[in-house]
C-alpha cells in the first residue's frame, strides 16, 4: 500500500507567476520519502549517525498541473524496486479533489557505506523494504518514463 502525506501550499513557496516553484516540488517529494521511511521504522538521520547514508542518486519529475497558494494536496510514495544498493521510489502529488496527478516522480536512493561506496541492501533492511514493495503500477496512476513494471 502506498504511503500518503497530506500537505498545504504555503505562500512563500510560490514563484512570480503565483504557482509553486518547481524546486519546491522536489522538497515535497523528499519530505514524503523521509516520512515514508519513518513510517516503515527507518530514520535517515539514524542511518547517517551510523556512518552510512541513504543518498538520492537520481530523480525524474514530470510536472502536469500547477499548485497554487493554500491548495491542499497529498504526496503518495511507494517502493517500486529494490535491487543491489538501490531502492526506487514511485511518487505522485495529487491536488485535493483531483484524480490526475499534478506531479509524478521516480526517485532512486543508494545506500552508501562508511567510506561512501555503494552497499547492498541486505538482511533486515532489505526485508523491511521488500515488505513495502509494490512493483506494479495501479491503473489509477500514470507510468513515469524509465520506471520498470
Amino acid at each position: 500500500m502506498a504511503f500518503t502525506l497530506n500537505l498545504q501550499v504555503r505562500d512563500y513557496e510560490l514563484d512570480q507567476y503565483g504557482v509553486v516553484n518547481n524546486a519546491v516540488y522536489s522538497q515535497y517529494l523528499e519530505h514524503a520519502r523521509h516520512e515514508f521511511l519513518i513510517a516503515m521504522g527507518l530514520d535517515a538521520a539514524q542511518v547517517a549517525r551510523s556512518g552510512r547514508s541513504l543518498a538520492l542518486s537520481e530523480i525524474h519529475v514530470v510536472y502536469r498541473i500547477s499548485l497554487r497558494s493554500r491548495d491542499l494536496f497529498a504526496v503518495t510514495s511507494r517502493i517500486s524496486e529494490v535491487r543491489g544498493a538501490r531502492v526506487t521510489f514511485a511518487q505522485a502529488i495529487y491536488k485535493a479533489g483531483e484524480t490526475r496527478p499534478a506531479v509524478q516522480a521516480t526517485a532512486v536512493a543508494v545506500f552508501l557505506d562508511e567510506q561512501g561506496r555503494p552497499q547492498r541492501v541486505e538482511g533486515d533492511l532489505r526485508a523491511t523494504f521488500e515488505r513495502h514493495l509494490e512493483p506494479t503500477v495501479p491503473s489509477s496512476e500514470f507510468r513515469v518514463r524509465g520506471e520498470r513494471q
